[in-house]
């Protein structure tokens, strides 16, 4: 499709979504144009606070603390279809956003505004103002669906009192337009190297006794791999085997330290990157090599090194033009194995490095069994026939890639058998599942961080994924979302995510954990008892993270506050006063395969959930202290113990026969 048709689909899109949901234009507008920066890695993860007064305006934030940047975000909507937006508007929107950063700074933001203290803008005026001396970048962005001149973008500056650098962004249709087009495989990663970035590469090439790939190795200077990345970001590393994740904008601080202090020895102490590319021109000078031109280049290891290089472009304490890494590039020569062939590269590059608990592979068995059920599994539609599943996302923009390959007929089957709104990502999992295991207070961290923590535990833990469990987490998510729309309805002012896993936490205290999850798949919507919950919760549930006359959390930063785990624990305390959900309302206990327990299995359940934790903690130091037991069953009674004092039961049938055999088998032992 041509930028047109783009540009009108996302209107589109945008009104339907305004339709379906009740939201506001702008900020469904706003959305879209972030998601495709997201998308790009250009940004980590922005959030909508719409703000307006005379001088001062915002539509999103971002604060990224690993990159040291915080991003203001100002919407600017064209007056028709790809309408353009002279460079006054451009200036306008910076200078309102100069004007917010300067104004929450010096405490001025709200002077002679009726604000309230609980405004979600105040939250963020405070989130500003805690970044002083803790950027070393400002990041200014007017985002349009209309189309500006390139022109109207002034060169990055220092602040005044020279602590970091200012730099100004806009990001419209045209931009937009271009990251579809990659995405859709239209625009392809071609380096030229001379015309573009002023430089040739020196390199060897290895001897020609490899059939399937040409091998170089050259230096590429540090300046020009940061100005590479930040045009295609994200798009180099869709190869690298790593979760996209680990690479969003974060800095190694051991790469920022050599990079700021000894960037001359950069090239001694760094192990530099592996690339592969569909192809290459080179050209010979004085009996030497040198790459003039890359094509359809990826970076498959070295992702952390390219970034925090690139996020050094504008760091003031960093001088790029004494960094060279050294590089490895594999020019792919057998077209028809060619994914199999870089999957493999990337592999190998990335086993030389230790992969910590946070790095999770988009290749991973867990990520993996979920998109094969997600593509497999139809959404119940009563007596009549499905026609439509949950697209969930195994690597980022994926959906987005796929849509974006088909057109016609294709694209509508595609859109009415995966409707965008019934597309779930990695980090939304991990928001449903956090927060119904009664952690709120991380999903409050964040989604990246929220998501490192529920990878841990999935490593841990290693749970089988079925068709059950798949639904399961679908059920959760129609939940979160059923909630999301309760809050929003309510118009409180801010706090909306915040809200919304306190509240999704306070349904699985009520429901213990087991609320009826099979019928809200086969039913697709939430019990109406359920809802009603919901909706009576959140005045308490608001007071409590505000701080109100009665909530008594000593806090005046909600944000802060919500990310404790003593918000949580105060907030059960409430709840515990509060009516649980009924028995007919509970899920009814079944086999992995789905089919009902009978009344013995049911009976050995109950049996061990009765079982309190200080009688695992118990059995767990006599085993250990008198070396007793296998290590596996030592450690799996501590488990127990660990469960049951977090409130979370004991509810399979597998997890109940091995917790009475250990009993079994300790009494045998001498456990009292």
């Amino acid at each position: 499709m041509d930028i047109k048709e783009f540009a009108q689909e996302l209107i589109d899109n945008v009104n339907m979504s305004v339709e379906m949901t009740g939201s506001d234009y702008d900020q469904e507008l706003a959305t879209s144009i972030l998601e495709y920066m997201e998308d790009n890695g250009e940004v980590n993860a922005p959030e909508i606070c719409s703000f307006q007064k005379t001088r001062s305006r915002i539509t999103a934030y971002d604060y990224n603390d690993e990159a040291e940047s915080l991003d203001l975000f100002y919407l600017i909507k064209a007056n028709t279809l790809l309408g353009k937006v002279n460079n006054n508007e451009i200036h306008k929107g910076f200078n309102y956003l100069m004007s917010f950063y300067r104004e929450a700074m010096n405490g001025q933001l709200f002077k002679n505004d009726d604000v309230a203290p609980s405004d979600e803008i105040v939250e963020v005026a405070k989130l500003v103002q805690s970044t002083k001396g803790q950027i070393n970048q400002l990041r200014i962005y007017v985002i349009t669906d209309g189309l500006t001149d390139p022109s109207a973008v002034p060169a990055a500056v220092e602040s005044d009192d020279l602590d970091y650098v200012i730099e100004y962004n806009v990001w419209d249709m045209q931009r937009v337009y271009q990251q579809h087009n990659i995405r859709a495989g239209k625009e392809k990663v071609e380096i030229d190297f001379p015309t573009t970035y002023n430089t040739e590469l020196q390199c060897l090439k290895m001897s020609e006794q490899n059939l399937f790939v040409d091998a170089y190795l050259a230096i590429i200077p540090g300046i020009t791999l940061a100005k590479i990345y930040k045009q295609y970001q994200q798009v180099l590393l869709e190869k690298n085997v790593r979760t996209f994740l680990q690479f969003k904008g974060k800095v190694n601080k051991e790469i920022r330290k050599t990079l700021r202090e000894k960037p001359d020895m950069f090239f001694s102490y760094n192990n530099g990157i592996s690339t592969t590319a569909s192809d290459i021109e080179t050209k010979e000078r004085d009996g030497m090599l040198y790459i003039t031109r890359l094509f359809d280049w990826q970076i498959v290891n070295g992702g952390q090194t390219t970034a925090s290089i690139a996020a050094s472009l504008n760091d003031k304490e960093v001088d790029l033009s004494k960094v060279f890494v050294p590089m490895k590039i594999s020019v792919i020569r057998d077209s028809e194995h060619d994914s199999e062939l870089i999957k493999s590269i990337s592999i190998s590059a990335n086993s030389q490095t230790a992969i910590k608990n946070s790095d999770f592979s988009a290749n991973d068995p867990y990520l993996v069994d979920l998109e094969r059920f997600s593509r497999s599994e139809w959404v119940p539609n009563g007596n009549n026939k499905p026609f439509c599943k949950w697209y969930f996302e195994r690597t980022r923009g994926q959906y987005l890639d796929q849509l974006a390959q088909l057109n016609g007929f294709d694209e509508k089957s595609f859109k009415i058998e995966y409707p965008k709104k019934q597309k779930i990502t990695k980090t939304d999992i991990a928001k449903y599942e956090v927060a119904w295991k009664q952690r709120p207070y991380e999903v409050c961290w964040g989604a990246e961080k929220n998501y490192k923590s529920f990878v841990a535990e999935i490593k841990r833990e290693k749970p089988t994924i079925s068709a059950v469990y798949y639904k399961k987490i679908i059920a959760k998510g129609i939940l979160f979302n059923a909630i999301d729309s309760i809050v929003k309805a309510q118009n409180l002012g801010g706090y909306k995510a915040n809200m919304n896993a306190y509240l999704m936490s306070a349904i699985s205290f009520l429901s213990k954990g087991n609320l009826d999850l099979t019928y809200i798949w086969e039913n697709q919507k939430i019990q109406n008892e359920v809802l009603s919950k919901v909706e009576s919760l959140i005045p308490m549930v608001w007071e409590h993270i505000t701080g109100g006359a009665t909530g008594g959390n000593q806090s005046s930063n909600v944000g802060e506050w919500t990310k404790k785990a003593d918000c949580w624990s105060k907030l059960k305390v409430k709840l515990g006063e509060i009516d649980k959900f009924d028995d007919d309302l509970m899920q009814p206990d079944t086999n992995d395969d789905g089919s009902y327990l009978n009344e013995t299995q049911q009976s050995r359940i109950k049996e061990a959930e009765a079982i309190e934790p200080n009688y695992w903690f118990e059995l767990a130091n006599w085993a250990k202290k008198n070396n007793q037991l296998t290590p596996i069953e030592r450690k799996a009674a501590f488990n127990f113990g660990t469960m049951k004092s977090r409130n979370r039961g004991i509810t399979s049938l597998k997890q109940a026969q091995t917790a009475l055999k250990i009993v079994e088998k300790a009494k045998e032992l001498g456990f009292e």
